[in-house]
């Protein structure tokens, strides 16, 4: 494409005419490297060219997509396919029940509370609120809870507010306690105090001890510990042992300290550091006999359970292997039980499995029977000891709540995904393996529609790739409405994620990052060669930080392989992507333009850098989130003007800006904001896919 100041050759169409975007002469030194950034302006989205230039985009998309058919019919399918209410796993406490519940038409969950006389709402964020860690004391008269007025529970760079409520009258106790990371607070035994970590100015924590109806907490820990060091802590069911746990920080590495709360004041618990070697980050379990149960995800390649029993080696209870991975477990160990068990969460390919074993030798008892091929989420041991509670979801099956009774030895559903089923239709999900460029397998997951006949399909080709994370058998309405208007949606488990454990994971970061985009581009091509695409009509979507990062990098190196391309809130230059939103929290993942070497591993893909002109470039989609905290809409705005200006195919370049954090369900607007953006899309992809109009 060319800007409006570009001459076109006589005989040329007309081509669309995009706004003129301000560029400049910019180039940045980097240590040895001069790194060119013409389109510098466009990060200050105040400046008044920026405004003007934003303004022009929005206009262009409002008219372009104006032509797409079947936005109606996409939104129509995805309130249809969310319109349930979402239960979180719940936790018991004093004869209540307490859970987090999304409406259908919700944004954020909100906390509730059911008991004899019905269900309340305790804690509503409402707006841009966020609810993050919360925990009922022993005897359920109390609940801690967190709060922010921004999205992002459980990154790094957002800090709580912890209250603590009175769940029969709904009133405050105590004031409340500013600087929080992400996480559940650790009660006491006697449910009159608690256990929390609160930032510092060097970006660690401490640890410190709230009495309930005392002004003033006390400071129990981590003075003098690395800068940058994050405290975790737990008192397990009992209330009776507190485990602290260090990450992070300068040269920090995991360490643990275990100290027996009945022995001397809770302000002065006497921490022991447990040596544990190659023991990986995880928050360990103590059990009754004061054994403590670690996972660890990091130093064993598909994960392993460890026992450390006081007085004893450490023993490693499970392993995982090369066709499953260990991802949690529970400890059952309530009173009442013909033995105590383990309930482990494992994961083979997309799918997940509950198997049971004995809790001293780790020999196996047998599996639990899940509903289907799907995915376990959040186990959870019950207050009482007896059994565990988790989320399940499948392709075609919202989550819902199931409890494992182990007294019993069996299974339930305690509360369905919704009160009406979503009118699912009718899919065949299939997990196959494809080789990446060194022959290396990936799995890849394609849901179609199962009366489909054999042959190509209009397909969108998304991944991940990054922070560990798993591409799952979950359930994934945007697949589903794109399935139930003829195409096929396929998810690729390249390195990078967490699909095959650690090994996997560390395959595709850092100086490896390319692993995992060539993984993404060996999967596009084998949808073309097997002919379950035909070219031209493959369309590839990455999505925030992870997936948007290695989307938009194949989009620049093998532009060749897309019909259309669609980047959401995307990492795209690497070369300051630490400067802003959560950047400087993701060093350790990409690299940092701070040292040389790892400035030349972003560089080596960072897609705004790769953008050349006269490439014929697919049709193309950047969302931003004007207040996405996370990834700064700065990478949307430069990856726009830069394609707008280099792209030959006479396809089109977009830019949709939308307002608030652009998370989820969360999102301003909540689900129907979320539909609505999904189905501008999924719409964008049928336009460019062809794929066949709706019915």
């Amino acid at each position: 494409m060319r800007s409006s100041s570009d001459p076109l050759p006589s005989g040329d169409p007309p081509p669309l005419v995009y706004p003129v975007a301000p560029r400049g002469e910019t180039v940045e030194r980097l240590g040895e490297r001069a790194v060119a950034d013409p389109y510098r302006l466009l990060e200050d989205a105040a400046h008044p060219d920026t405004r003007r230039w934003s303004a022009a985009q929005d206009d262009l998309f409002r008219r372009v997509a104006r032509g797409w058919p079947g936005i109606g019919a996409f939104r129509s399918a995805l309130e249809r396919l969310t319109a349930f209410e979402q239960p979180g796993v719940p936790r018991f406490a004093g004869g209540r029940v307490f859970c987090t519940v999304r409406a259908p038409d919700g944004g954020q969950p909100v906390l509730v509370v059911e008991e004899a006389g019905g269900r309340r709402v305790l804690v509503d964020p409402g707006g841009r609120g966020v609810l993050g860690g919360w925990s009922p004391d022993p005897t359920g008269r109390l609940v801690a809870y967190q709060g922010a007025r921004s999205q992002g529970a459980g990154a790094g760079s957002t800090r709580y507010t912890l209250r603590i409520l009175e769940v029969a009258t709904g009133r405050l106790v105590d004031a409340p306690i500013d600087g929080c990371r992400y996480g559940t607070v650790a009660w006491t035994a006697d449910a009159d105090a608690f256990y929390y970590s609160r930032g510092t100015e060097d970006g660690g924590e401490l640890l410190h001890l709230h009495r309930l109806g005392r002004p003033v907490d006390q400071e129990v820990f981590g003075a003098g510990l690395p800068a940058g060091t994050r405290l975790d802590a737990t008192t397990g069911a009992p209330g009776r042992t507190l485990v602290v746990t260090a990450t992070g920080g300068r040269g920090a590495g995991h360490r643990l300290w275990v100290a027996d709360l009945r022995q001397g004041p809770l302000e002065r618990p006497q921490l022991r550091e447990q040596l544990i070697e190659d023991w990986g980050a995880g928050l360990p379990w103590p059990a009754a006999d004061g054994t403590l149960y670690l996972l660890d995800r990091d130093r064993a390649p598909h994960g392993r359970l460890l026992a450390a029993a006081p007085g004893a080696p450490v023993r490693t209870l499970l392993a995982g292997d090369e066709h499953t991975r260990l991802d949690s477990f529970a400890v059952l160990d309530g009173a009442g039980l013909p033995a105590p068990e383990l309930l482990v969460l494992r994961s083979s390919g997309s799918r997940s499995l509950l198997t049971r074993h004995r809790l001293d030798s780790g020999a196996a008892l047998g599996a639990v029977e899940l509903p289907g091929p799907g995915v376990v989420a959040g186990l959870t041991r019950a207050a009482d000891g007896r059994g565990a509670w988790f989320g399940y979801a499948d392709p075609r099956t919202p989550q819902g709540v199931h409890r494992y009774d182990a007294a019993a030895g069996r299974r339930t559903l305690w509360r369905a995904g919704g009160r009406s089923g979503p009118g699912a239709p009718e899919v065949l999900v299939t997990e196959l393996g494809y080789p990446a460029a060194d022959g290396s397998p990936v799995r890849l997951l394609l849901t179609r529609p199962a009366a489909a006949p054999a042959g190509p399909l209009p397909t969108i080709l998304q991944a991940h790739g990054a922070f560990g994370a798993a591409q799952l058998a979950g359930y994934h309405a945007a697949a589903l409405a794109w399935a139930e208007r003829g195409g096929q949606f396929a998810v690729a488990g390249v390195r990078g994620g967490g699909e095959e454990g650690a090994d996997w994971r560390r395959a595709g970061m850092r100086e490896q990052k390319q692993q995992g985009i060539d993984d993404f581009s060996a999967a596009a091509q084998y949808l073309l060669d097997t002919g379950r695409c035909a070219p031209g009509r493959l369309g590839a979507l990455g999505r925030g930080a992870g997936g948007g990062l290695l989307v938009g990098a194949a989009l620049t190196q093998r532009p060749e392989l897309f019909g259309a391309v669609a980047l959401s809130a995307a990492l795209l230059d690497m070369a300051r992507y630490q400067l802003s939103g959560h950047g400087p929290y993701w060093t350790e993942e990409f690299g940092s333009r701070e040292e040389p070497r790892e400035l030349d591993w972003l560089l080596g893909y960072s897609p705004y850098h790769h953008v050349r002109p006269g490439t014929a470039y697919p049709a193309v989609l950047l969302t931003a989130f004007e207040a996405d905290e996370r990834v700064d809409a700065l990478h949307a705005r430069k990856m726009c003007a830069a394609l707008q200006q280099a792209s030959s195919s006479g396809r089109p370049v977009l830019l949709r800006r939308a307002a608030g954090p652009g998370r989820g369900a969360g999102a301003r607007g909540g689900r129907p904001a979320r539909s609505a953006q999904l189905a501008e899309l999924l719409a964008f992809f049928a336009e460019f896919l062809e794929l066949p109009a709706a019915g």
